[in-house]
């Protein structure tokens, strides 16, 4: 009989964490309404994805180059991240996904996925473009699974006769500056100039790349951004490189992809790939305080 107030309570003690364990699940499983709008929020933000398209004879490649979460640019793997990277191929490069096309800021058409692969360090799709744009060499563009960016008017064309002119007398003295010996600027070769509007004032700037390889294989490349000021070119931004390649003659040249506004501020961020040993890496560049900065790299792919 003196055991029965301890059984009694032992059993109540069971009893009583036992609710309390139930409860704390539920309270843990029971949704939280103040939450689920945020926890839907950064689902959508998470999931809007910008790639970069490059074609031949009809025949595209897409890569994803970075993800937007609000005004945040983050990488959607990493090179070393193979389940993340099979799992984002699986989600995002599935055969029939369709993703708006864009050139020159806005939208100019779509591309369907075909299938997609991996690479060394990454995984790839093979899309279909059908846009206007004529993709091919170094005219590549953007893609997008979002509804919102990239709404404003295509803007993207060849410069004119004098906006070429204005560009080459302005990059033959960035050239001259950076102690490029005056034999050599008449063999600088343009690899491309593009002429866009960013802001969308109805003014275009001028974004080329410059290359220039000396007898002694000696490299030097020029990635410009420009605007018309009078009858003149000013330099925004020049990325001047000049460098002794390996024995394998990879080359570290910037080219321009196109331009998007990613954070809605008005004026679009520019992306970019760049040579390297073995591969690429995929660039943005962000105006920020007035002055062009490059903001991110992703890996595009090395063997």
């Amino acid at each position: 009989m003196r055991n029965e107030p301890t059984v009694f309570w032992n059993n109540w003690t069971r009893l009583l964490l036992a609710l309390l364990l139930v409860s704390s699940v539920l309270i843990v499983s029971a949704p939280r309404a103040g939450n689920s709008a945020a926890i839907t929020a950064a689902q959508t933000r998470k999931g809007v994805v910008v790639f970069a398209v490059s074609a031949e004879s009809g025949t595209g490649s897409m890569d994803a180059v970075v993800i937007v979460d609000g005004k945040q640019l983050r990488a959607p793997y990493s090179d070393e991240q193979k389940d993340r990277q099979k799992s984002f191929a699986n989600e995002y490069f599935a055969p029939g996904k369709v993703y708006r096309l864009i050139f020159g800021g806005g939208e100019a058409g779509s591309v369907t996925v075909k299938k997609w692969s991996e690479g060394c360090n990454n995984v790839h799709a093979e899309v279909a473009p059908a846009t206007s744009a004529r993709l091919g060499g170094k005219v590549m563009a953007l893609a997008t699974n979002s509804e919102t960016l990239g709404k404003r008017a295509s803007a993207r064309r060849a410069p004119t006769d004098a906006e070429r002119a204005a560009v080459m007398v302005l990059m033959k003295s960035v050239y001259s500056q950076n102690h490029t010996p005056a034999s050599l600027i008449t063999s600088i070769k343009v690899t491309n100039l593009t002429a866009t509007d960013l802001n969308g004032d109805g003014k275009y700037e001028m974004i080329g790349s410059f290359t220039l390889a000396a007898k002694n294989k000696f490299e030097r490349d020029l990635f410009l951004i420009a605007h018309q000021q009078g009858a003149v070119m000013r330099a925004d931004f020049a990325k001047f490189q000049a460098y002794q390649p390996p024995p394998e003659t990879f080359l570290s040249s910037i080219d321009f992809i196109d331009q998007l506004d990613l954070d809605g501020d008005g004026t679009g961020e520019i992306f970019a790939t760049q040579g390297g040993f073995d591969g690429y890496a995929l660039l943005i560049f962000k105006k920020v305080g007035g002055r062009w900065r490059q903001v991110f790299d992703q890996i595009g792919d090395a063997c």
